[in-house]
């Protein structure tokens, strides 16, 4: 099983860790690892595109809802069974036992969204921005180069791989294999904002598409960051911009920072409120068990 070099001390979200790496070379030991022959991996590589069935997802309401639904449609790409099983091999075989720095958090093996928050916790100033429709945003060609470039693999081997990880020339929403390539192409063109984090002494974490900053100068990486996205071919959502200073209330990923994380207030009273309805009898029995 390849696994990639430990990252240095320091590096876990500051200046320049190690990066992974598969050094993967011949179809043969493709074959080992993923448990299909050659001429499965380039028949399925070959009809990829033709192995999904997409669908509009809309929100729906959660128990104890108060504020009022989005109307947001998100597109699910949905890669259907055949195609799904050589995607989970991959994942599980080749990108989740890659070593990768501790800033990446979502989509890790074994990571939370507490892993993303502890790494703030104490810090006087917070700032979190979002990175727009980020999966839909990541190419076919940075995929590529993640596989070629990055984890070194022969330009036979990235071809075959990015073709049963992409769909219609992005990253699948609904893929297997679509949250830790997220990770290595945010890699790939976040350079910047390390070496920023670095040098003004910032925290820096990921959890996929929303981006953590804390520390005095916390403010000062925000340029940075949006400048360096967009050379990756991104951008910032700014209605999700947020600056927290020292006498704010801080929220990360749904969980309150103070001295410890905790539960947000609102979370909390909404559950008082679901439990007394439960008990008042207030709920319909047809949606009892869901709420």
């Amino acid at each position: 099983m390849p696994h990639s070099h430990e990252p240095g001390p320091g590096a876990e979200f500051q200046g320049e860790p190690t990066p992974p790496r598969l050094d993967l070379h011949s179809i043969r030991e493709l074959e080992v690892l993923v448990g299909y022959t050659c001429q499965e991996i380039k028949s399925l590589a070959r009809v990829a595109g033709g192995h999904y069935s997409p669908f509009d997802k809309r929100a729906r309401p959660r128990p104890f809802q108060r504020k009022p639904l989005s109307r947001k449609v998100r597109r699910i790409d949905n890669p259907l069974e055949d195609l799904k099983k050589i995607q989970r091999r991959i994942q599980r075989r080749l990108l989740r036992p890659l070593v990768l720095p501790q800033y990446l958090c979502g989509g890790v093996r074994g990571k939370t969204v507490l892993d993303a928050v502890m790494l703030h916790i104490g810090s006087a100033v917070l700032v979190k921005l979002d990175i727009r429709n980020f999966f839909p945003r990541i190419t076919n060609l940075q995929v590529y180069d993640v596989w070629s470039k990055l984890l070194n693999c022969s330009p036979e081997i990235s071809s075959l791989l990015t073709k049963l990880t992409t769909y219609e020339r992005h990253v699948p929403q609904g893929a297997p294999t679509s949250s830790l390539l997220a990770n290595l192409v945010l890699y790939t063109v976040d350079a910047p904002i390390r070496n920023t984090c670095k040098e003004k002494g910032v925290r820096y974490s990921s959890w996929v598409d929303d981006l953590a900053f804390s520390g005095d100068d916390a403010r000062e990486v925000v340029n940075t960051a949006v400048e360096a996205l967009r050379a990756g071919g991104f951008s910032v959502s700014h209605k999700k911009l947020r600056i927290m200073g020292p006498g704010d209330r801080k929220v990360l990923c749904g969980v309150l920072m103070g001295k410890f994380p905790n539960v947000v207030r609102e979370r909390i009273s909404n559950l008082r409120s679901g439990i007394h309805k439960l008990r008042a009898g207030r709920v319909p029995w047809a949606t009892r068990e869901e709420y």
